[in-house]
């Protein structure tokens, strides 16, 4: 009877102990597999936000940038994603590693535009005259050699490599336009004249879709809640296509004006950044802007 109990009681021993060692492993492998999808959410995650452009365009409605579709009234329609507003948190830092950004390296983000990030320089540069002979044809002025060869320059090979050569489209617009999608579509006309080239200057578009989303429908509104306006006369690359001496610019209150092009303003550098530029750090604060690598 001994033997028999005793042999009964290793028996349930035994399988007590089978019970806890699978009971064990089950729960391994569940953790595992906890671990496992944590893992991989992690890495798509990080291939997802893998390039600076693809991380504003998926947290775009956290960063607040606006993408231009058809569910906005007066909107380009090109869906691009843009900041609007007062102040938005779009600083990036271009040309240097230092651990404080100096401030001539400061940028900000326009948006993401024909696929790639559009930034421009947070502070001015000049004043200097568009051109010297008379002429508003971009390609032909001194602007266009000062931006794409003095400017340019100023950045070592490490830095000009991530500029990326892009469309402008420089045959300007009439006068009398005064919504701002006319303005965009007569801006930004693929039929017109295009300079590929590296550095430019922002669009009277990119001004207009800088402002509050409610300003949109009142063009005389334009210049208020708009962080691109700085307080300075600022050149356009945008030229006056009624007349080939006059360029457009941004007066010191906001507005869109034009003059003849040997004026000097000030000008803020405008160029794209290669697709593939990633995001090393930064949130885009003034104090902390986005670091690319």
């Amino acid at each position: 009877m001994k033997k028999g109990f005793m042999s009964t009681t290793m028996v349930y021993s035994f399988f007590l102990l089978f019970l806890l060692m699978l009971l064990f492993i089950v729960e391994n492998l569940v953790n595992n597999r906890t671990l496992l999808n944590n893992i991989k959410t992690e890495i798509k995650e990080d291939i997802a936000d893998s390039t600076l452009k693809k991380y504003l365009i998926n947290h775009s409605n956290e960063l607040g940038l606006v993408q231009l579709n058809d569910k906005l009234e007066n909107s380009s329609l090109d869906y691009s994603y843009r900041y609007v507003g007062d102040n938005p948190n779009n600083y990036i830092c271009f040309g240097s590693n230092e651990e404080v950004c100096p401030e001539d390296n400061l940028y900000r983000i326009i948006g993401v535009i024909d696929g790639k990030i559009k930034i421009i320089k947070k502070n001015s540069i000049g004043p200097i005259t568009f051109d010297t002979t008379d002429t508003n044809h971009y390609i032909n002025t001194y602007m266009y050699s000062y931006l794409n060869d003095t400017f340019y320059y100023t950045f070592n090979e490490i830095w000009q490599n991530k500029i990326s050569i892009n469309d402008y489209y420089v045959s300007g617009i009439k006068y009398n336009l005064d919504s701002i999608k006319e303005i965009y579509d007569s801006e930004i006309n693929e039929d017109g004249t295009i300079v590929n080239c590296k550095i430019g200057l922002m669009y009277i578009s990119d001004y207009n879709y800088a402002s509050s989303v409610d300003n949109w429908n009142d063009y005389n509104m334009i210049s208020t809640n708009n962080w691109l306006n700085n307080g300075e006369n600022n050149w356009l690359i945008t030229r006056n296509y009624d007349t080939n001496n006059s360029n457009y610019y941004i007066d010191n209150t906001g507005l869109l004006k034009n003059e003849t092009v040997e004026k000097a303003f000030y000008i803020r550098p405008v160029f794209y950044l290669n697709s593939t530029i990633s995001w090393n750090d930064g949130n885009g604060l003034e104090s902390n802007p986005y670091r690319i690598a």
